[in-house]
């Protein structure tokens, strides 16, 4: 039976809550590993292994948590209880993350003390994520409706990573400055901007509905249910797409406070506000064009003017004008607008094709199997950068110097790492997304299909849908 609309205000709530999804991520990634060298004074290879052991984490509980959500059975549904309990632990966790240990005089117990407390963050934050990606797929079984929630969650969270890159950065640059205090850096970085992500996520535990059936039988955590999702071509496609891209994001924003202080001589919050402003201005032409081409499409189709903007980015000298460096940066990011925004929007109907082909819908696996592979490849992704930073000979800032003079083979090392690795991955992005198989016209047969299954048994199917059925196995399945 068809579910009724969803309102406004569910709608809006929803969404709000990707500023969570959209700013937490944005602000740990730009900030915390130069807030471990140039704050807390660890070695760019010891704070990269902090985030790489947190990381690596994240990436073992996440299919779990998929799993144990889809076994969930509560009166408030599958997702909403861990989106609610994980809202509440991390205003906790977020604030002691950010606690100062600059003066503690050992690496290794702030090295020690950054695992511990991102491995809490980490449990949180997986805990939120997973449950709500999953609720992205069944909070509605409306088309156009998902499509539209799921557009309006990425305005929500593209606005919020504009919010969580730029004012981190500004505030981290007047810190640098002596403007501001290392207790105020904290005060607002650790406790405002914890509650400001935690806020909706609570609310959304309290006020959204689940409206996807339900399976009746209980998936196991075992090897097997982890490699499930993978047994689907389609969804095998969607992984490899988002991994090129959210890794080459999470690089990009880690390494661009450092090019921004020391190898461009500019502001780290203007590169930011060119890059993410351009996306905001792309998401009406992306939200035209969703229901009417391929997908994969919107994904690839800007990725070269992207490459070869970069390319300039890296190789642009030093002492020229900071203006064409930013000129570069915002055509990058209006060819990479496409890959950035789009992955969650397939994923959804790569689900479908899950559900078409096992005949039950486990989206908690399929967003724990994504959300793994992703950390994993970006804990390694990371420990390489931190790596080519301290053998590349940076030099941390302290106290007393907090923008050190960079020797050309550090310079060099950030170039190579920052830009080296996103035009490589988006490179292998551009071929995995042409030759993606789920194209629009095959999700509208998954569709029909899979409205059809959950009326009448395969079995009792005619001739031409089982004939449609053995045509799309054999291309997407």
């Amino acid at each position: 039976m068809e579910q009724k609309q969803m309102k406004t205000r569910e709608k809006m709530l929803f969404a709000w809550g990707d500023v969570f999804g959209g700013g937490a991520q944005a602000l740990v990634g730009v900030l915390y590993l130069i807030f471990l060298t140039d704050i807390i004074g660890l070695d760019p290879a010891l704070a990269a292994l902090a985030i790489t052991v947190s990381k690596i984490w994240d990436a073992v509980i996440d299919p779990a948590l998929g799993v144990i959500g889809d076994n969930t059975r509560s009166k408030i549904g599958r997702r909403r209880p861990y989106i609610l309990a994980g809202g509440i632990a991390f205003i906790l966790v977020f604030a002691l993350m950010w606690l100062p240990t600059n003066h503690w005089e050992s690496d290794l117990w702030k090295m020690v003390y950054a695992i511990t407390t991102f491995v809490f963050y980490t449990s949180a934050s997986s805990m939120i994520s997973v449950s709500y990606s999953s609720l992205s797929a069944e909070i509605t079984t409306n088309l156009k409706e998902r499509n539209s929630v799921n557009i309006l969650r990425l305005v929500m969270s593209t606005i919020a990573t504009a919010v969580c890159t730029l004012l981190p950065s500004m505030i981290l640059e007047m810190y640098k400055k002596g403007s501001v205090t290392l207790t105020e850096f904290y005060l607002i970085i650790g406790i405002g901007f914890g509650l400001f992500f935690a806020l909706p996520i609570i609310l959304i535990g309290f006020f959204t509905k689940e409206r996807a059936p339900i399976p009746s039988t209980k998936s196991v955590f075992d090897l097997k249910s982890f490699v499930k999702p993978l047994k689907v071509k389609a969804f095998r496609g969607l992984v490899y797409m988002y991994l090129c891209q959210s890794i080459a994001m999470d690089i990009l924003s880690a390494g661009i406070m450092y090019y921004a202080l020391y190898v461009a001589k500019g502001s780290s919050t203007v590169f930011l506000g060119i890059f993410i402003g351009v996306q905001l201005l792309m998401f009406p032409l992306i939200n035209a064009l969703v229901n009417k081409v391929d997908k994969k499409k919107i994904y690839y189709f800007g990725l070269p003017l992207a490459l070869v903007a970069f390319i300039g980015v890296g190789i642009y000298p030093s002492d020229w004008p900071i203006i064409g460096a930013y000129i570069l940066t915002g055509f990058t990011a209006l060819g990479f607008a496409g890959a950035q925004l789009i992955s969650w929007i397939i994923f959804p109907d790569a689900v479908d094709v899950g559900e078409l082909r096992f005949g039950y819908r486990p989206t908690g696996s399929f967003s724990g199997i994504m959300t793994f592979i992703r950390q994993a490849a970006s804990a390694i992704a990371i420990q390489i950068f931190g790596i080519m930073l301290s053998v590349s000979g940076y030099i941390k800032a302290t106290e007393e110097v907090p923008i050190p003079v960079q020797p050309d083979s550090a310079i060099l090392g950030i170039r190579i790492a920052m830009v080296g690795s996103f035009v490589l991955l988006m490179a292998i992005g551009y071929l995995v997304a042409r030759r993606f198989v789920l194209t629009r016209k095959k999700s509208e047969q998954v569709r029909r299909l899979l409205a059809l299954s959950r009326e009448i048994p395969k079995a009792e199917w005619d001739a031409a849908d089982q004939t449609e059925f053995e045509e799309l196995k054999a291309e997407i399945f």
